[in-house]
């Protein structure tokens, strides 16, 4: 008797264990308990109805039936544990899929409103500065919102490639008259981000442990960490020190962001080429009239602003014309181009230089007084007047003349300057 009633309870056991242990991996924790529960529920029913009442007048039954119910419950409840990996998310299955779904579409949505919010912010911000005579500090302010609204990313700088040595400086130093030490473009992970195309990106396994090592060598924390390129050309690279979201889980959006600001600074670039191709003279590479004009007086009212004197040298190459009237064009055109090269390698970043007309040059010198500007001119007289004097050179008499005017104690506007340098060059020619 004993032996038929353990078999009654154990021969339907084993099946119903293994299908509930089968469910629960498919179904989740929460679930597999559900149907453990059932099932125990099933199970106690066809005992009692293959053995009868009388299973439970004895206490030892109770606690058998007892027993193997709470067991089919927990094989439930364990199988559903089992379909968890190490970060909480569920594995296969049905309700695995579409709880992923669910992440991947919140994720997402996520991307296209920031990435949109982006698009949205550099537009107007272009449409405001796409005329500034150096757009490139306020660029890095953008580069450095869009990030921390992002990600809220900090430390965060970029660079630009300069020149033919692969040196970078930062943006918020590009065009301006601060001396800096430019950082190598060949060292370090930005070297190697820069020399092989490849984001840098803190946690990523994928990357191998050289190039974390190598990116633990920076004197400074680095996160992330991608360049920026036009075709096959370098542009320059951002450095993220410190990311406030786990880049595991960002990674798509990380990558977008990068695609998303390397559209934006090609674009930048292509509009300062464009407007420097418009208003620059082809032969001088200087700035035509109208363009001078308008950077000249932004810089004029900001020197007043911040009580800098100015001073302002028209040069004149008189004789050009002669160049010109007998055919030798290419010979007139060498002549002002070399001026102009002489001109650009005296100034500095923040003085204006321009093409006033065909044998005008104008500078406008910023933070000088006059006699600092005297001094300034002559020295830039002496190498533009030896340049001039090489009549086997050119084959012609030029003669070069110059006016200097500065601001004094008053604050005059640009045509006046300019008008009071015609007057002085005027009168040095009839002298």
């Amino acid at each position: 008797m004993e032996t038929e009633l353990l078999l009654s309870l154990l021969l339907p056991w084993f099946p119903i264990v293994l299908a509930v242990g089968v469910g629960g991996r498919l179904l989740g924790r929460n679930h597999g308990i559900a149907m453990g529960i059932l099932c125990a529920l099933f199970w106690i029913v066809l005992v009692q109805a293959s053995v009868g009442v009388a299973i439970w007048a004895y206490s030892w039954n109770v606690m058998t039936i007892v027993a193997g119910a709470v067991a089919i419950v927990a094989m439930g409840g364990w199988a559903g544990e089992m379909c968890l990996d190490s970060d909480g998310v569920r594995l296969g299955g049905p309700r695995g899929t579409a709880e992923t779904t669910r992440g991947e579409d919140e994720t997402s949505n996520e991307a296209v409103t920031q990435l949109s919010r982006a698009i949205d912010q550099f537009n107007d911000w272009l449409e405001e500065h796409r005329t500034d005579a150096n757009p490139w500090a306020r660029f890095d302010e953008l580069i450095r919102s869009i990030l921390y609204e992002g990600f809220k990313a900090t430390q965060v700088t970029s660079y630009r490639l300069i020149g033919e040595d692969e040196e970078l400086i930062r943006l918020r130093d590009v065009g301006t008259s601060i001396d800096v030490e430019p950082l190598s473009a060949r060292r370090g992970i930005i070297g190697h981000v820069l020399t092989t195309g490849r984001a840098y990106l803190a946690g990523d396994r994928t990357q191998g442990e050289l190039v974390d090592e190598l990116a633990g060598e920076s004197a400074d924390p680095i996160a992330w960490c991608f360049g920026v390129r036009q075709g096959p050309r370098r542009l320059g690279v951002t450095v993220v020190g410190q990311l406030g979201v786990p880049p595991h889980r960002y990674r798509p959006l990380l990558r977008h962001t990068e695609q998303l600001i390397n559209q934006m600074w090609c674009t930048l670039l292509e509009a300062t080429r464009n407007r420097e191709a418009i208003e620059s003279d082809p032969i001088s590479g200087l700035p035509v009239r109208s363009a001078f004009l308008h950077t000249a007086q932004l810089s004029l009212r900001e020197s007043y602003k911040q009580g800098e004197p100015v001073a302002v040298a028209v040069i004149a190459l008189e004789g050009l014309r002669k160049l010109s009237d007998s055919g030798r064009w290419e010979a007139a055109d060498e002549l002002v181009r070399a001026v102009g090269s002489r001109i650009r390698q005296k100034v500095r970043l923040d003085d204006r230089v321009g093409r006033f007309d065909e044998s005008r040059l104008v500078v406008l010198l910023r933070r000088v007084d006059s006699e600092l500007a005297t001094l300034i001119v002559n020295q830039m007289m002496t190498r533009i007047t030896l340049l001039c004097g090489d009549p086997g050179r050119w084959r012609a008499d030029i003669k070069v003349r110059c006016g200097v005017a500065g601001s004094g104690t008053g604050q005059p506007d640009l045509c006046a300057l300019l008008c009071e340098d015609h007057r002085r060059r005027r009168r040095a020619r009839a002298r």
